[in-house]
This record gives C-alpha cells, sequence and structure tokens, in this order.
C-alpha cells in the first residue's frame, strides 16, 4: 500500500445546503468516512470494537478551494504526514477527477479510557510507520 489512501464518496441531497452545495462541515464528515476506512482497508477492522483507547481529533485545518456539488462522485485522500509516541498527522484531500476541491490536516490523538493521552497501539504504530516509509 502506498502512503496514499483513496475513498470514493457520492454525494447526496442531505450532503447540501439550499443552494445544492455541499455544507462546509460535511467536508469533515467525508474525511472522517475515509479515514475509518483506511484503517479497514490497513486490516484494522477490530478497532470499532475494543474498549482500551480513541483516537480523537486534536486538529484540524480545512481549505475550501472549489465547491462540492450535489451528485458529484469525490475521492477523500488520506496520507500520513507524521508521527509521534501518541498522535499523528494525516493530510486529506478531497477531488472531482483531478480537480481538488478542498484540503485538510488532521492530527489525530490517542486517548486512555480515562480521556488521558495514551501511546498508539503497536498494530496501528506500525501501520503509520510503514505509510510513512512509502513516502
Amino acid at each position: 500500500m502506498s502512503n496514499k489512501f483513496e475513498f470514493e464518496i457520492r454525494v447526496y441531497i442531505e450532503d447540501t445546503d439550499a443552494g445544492g452545495i455541499v455544507y462546509h462541515a460535511n467536508h469533515i464528515r467525508f474525511m472522517e468516512r475515509a479515514r475509518t476506512e483506511w484503517l479497514r482497508a490497513s486490516g484494522i477492522d477490530h478497532y470499532w470494537h475494543q474498549k482500551d483507547y480513541n483516537f480523537v481529533v486534536h486538529k484540524i485545518a480545512l481549505k475550501y478551494s472549489r465547491p462540492i456539488l450535489m451528485d458529484d462522485l469525490i475521492t477523500v485522500t488520506a496520507s500520513v504526514v507524521s508521527c509521534k509516541a501518541s498522535s499523528f498527522v494525516l493530510q486529506q484531500n478531497i477531488y472531482r477527477g483531478e480537480i481538488m476541491l478542498a484540503s485538510g490536516e488532521v492530527e489525530l490523538a490517542c486517548l486512555s479510557t480515562d480521556m488521558k493521552p495514551r501511546r498508539i497501539p503497536d498494530e496501528i504504530r506500525d501501520l503509520i510507520l510503514r505509510e510513512l516509509a512509502h513516502e
């Protein structure tokens, strides 16, 4: 697997505002779906069933370049940028064909059940480091 996961999403009317343009907060939802599918495609499908840790968005920065419209077929990407002991950063972009519609950088922090930072579990950390090696 190269360090660029891609996930296609069809835009439905419920994703749009009154003008038929995707509501700005839904860009974040699309990116979340791509991150979830990235883990699933990487074989880490037990994440949703464990109770020892959780990932939360610590920081997010988005740039909206062009509108996403009703019925667009978009591709959302996820690429690992960096990794620390208890957090990692992904670059995520949204495209319609070759046209970039939005871009964002998302930092995810790993928390223990008592909501304190904890080391990223080895299996996920190994995945992240493998992805970084494929840059």
